[in-house]
């Protein structure tokens, strides 16, 4: 399902190393769905990156409004935002439900464990959700971009976005 890897693989370009470590270096980011009806819906998860894959994995519970969602139409954005160094990354992709329990036990032990290394309250705003039971879910990228509004100087795009893109998310592919 996913590898129970620290640190991303060595063959990473500069490129795709840079956005794994924004990526990695936040818990929580915005995730952007659709209701059966149309209407946009936006909801706060906490995650983690798979270093091989550039998969993202979040719990939620089955009877939540983004679980409807899910199922109807898995087309997402993912969204983190640092407001200090002025860099959101967007990742557009497709949410898949992780249906063997194991894995979904894998996925919230890493991701408490990931909580509890903060510091801060070890208590997620999913688990107090009379919801139903707890499942998981992966976002599979087909692009990323990641944008620093910082960098450039004013009018001066060129250097302010990188992307990576389906072809190039594979992990044996050096980019």
């Amino acid at each position: 399902m996913f590898h129970a890897i620290t640190k991303p693989p060595a063959r990473l370009s500069v490129r795709k190393q840079r956005i794994f470590d924004f990526l990695s270096s936040f818990q929580s980011g915005v995730l952007s769905s659709v209701t059966s009806e149309g209407e946009p819906h936006a909801s706060v998860i906490y995650y983690f990156v798979d270093p091989e894959l550039f998969q993202i994995f979040f719990l939620t519970k089955n009877g939540t409004q983004k679980y409807d969602n899910l199922v109807h139409n898995n087309q997402v954005v993912f969204v983190v935002y640092d407001a200090e160094t002025q860099k959101v990354a967007h990742v557009y992709g497709q949410a898949y439900e992780i249906i063997d329990a194991r894995s979904v036990n894998e996925v919230a032990s890493r991701i408490y464990r990931q909580k509890l290394q903060t510091g801060k309250a070890a208590v997620l705003p999913i688990s107090r959700l009379q919801a139903g039971a707890y499942t998981a879910f992966t976002i599979v990228p087909s692009q990323i971009h990641l944008a620093s509004f910082s960098q450039p100087k004013s009018g001066d795009y060129e250097h302010m976005f990188e992307s990576i893109e389906s072809f190039d998310l594979h992990p044996t592919l050096e980019n």
